[in-house]
């Protein structure tokens, strides 16, 4: 009764400004950091939370099941659609919470995250799964081979200038799996600068569109895979493939 009586005041104008200031407040300390330095803070931190008693957790996205399980199945079902199952690269893979339940659908899989002590972690724990764990900053190192990469909820914690760098180094993949938390308004602004961090768009009133203005992701086709209502005030994960080569 208490939960239900504390749940509207937990999005009320007032508590949604004070959330606002204490992301702003605890981004500008990322200021001068690499992304290195950045995320891994935010783990530190746990600013994204904590889960199964784990020394890193990648948030909400990544754990609750009203959000991640329309995710796995709808991307389960495009990975059958393969003629034979593809290699594929996780671009930002966190605490690899999600990417170990779309294992069994790839060949290779390789799985990428900034955080070199996560990548320890992950390799530890995921050790059975056949994947091969790699520390690799996507903005400025060159990205693994694989013919579908998936970049979920990860542009949405970057700079404009951060994610400009990775748009043209996607054009190698056959197809981009791509999940973003947007406004539920469909008349939003995309792609309004943020500096690194913890927190997204959507205190905004934007979101990541990467085939929008400044990003102009050339491609060549666009397939809509599932579209995640959150709460009223927190918008939805919208997650599209992008075809980027023939």
């Amino acid at each position: 009764m208490l939960k239900k009586l504390l749940k509207p005041l937990a999005r009320s104008p007032l508590v949604v400004g004070v959330q606002e200031y204490m992301t702003a407040r605890n981004e500008r300390r990322f200021e001068n950091m690499s992304p290195a330095e950045v995320f891994g803070e935010i783990y530190r931190r746990k600013m994204w939370g904590s889960a199964d008693n784990s020394d890193y957790c990648s948030g909400q996205g990544s754990h609750y099941r009203s959000i991640i399980d329309p995710y796995i199945q709808s991307v389960r079902e495009f990975l059958s659609g393969f003629p034979t199952a593809p290699n594929a690269v996780d671009l930002g893979c966190g605490d690899f919470n999600v990417g170990s339940q779309l294992r069994d659908c790839c060949g290779q899989f390789v799985a990428t995250d900034v955080v070199h002590d996560l990548i320890e972690r992950n390799a530890r724990v995921f050790v059975r799964l056949n994947v091969s764990f790699r520390c690799v900053d996507i903005i400025s190192d060159d990205l693994p081979a694989g013919d579908v990469a998936f970049l979920r909820q990860v542009a949405q914690h970057l700079s404009n200038a951060q994610i400009a760098k990775i748009i043209p180094k996607l054009s190698q993949y056959r197809w981009i799996v791509v999940s973003e938390h947007l406004p539920s308004a469909e008349d939003f602004i995309a792609n309004c600068d943020k500096p690194v961090g913890s927190g997204v768009r959507v205190s905004n009133g934007s979101g990541v569109i990467l085939t929008e203005p400044p990003f102009n992701l050339g491609a060549l086709q666009v397939r809509p895979l599932c579209s995640v209502p959150l709460n009223e005030m927190s918008g939805i994960v919208q997650t599209i493939a992008y075809r980027m080569t023939p």
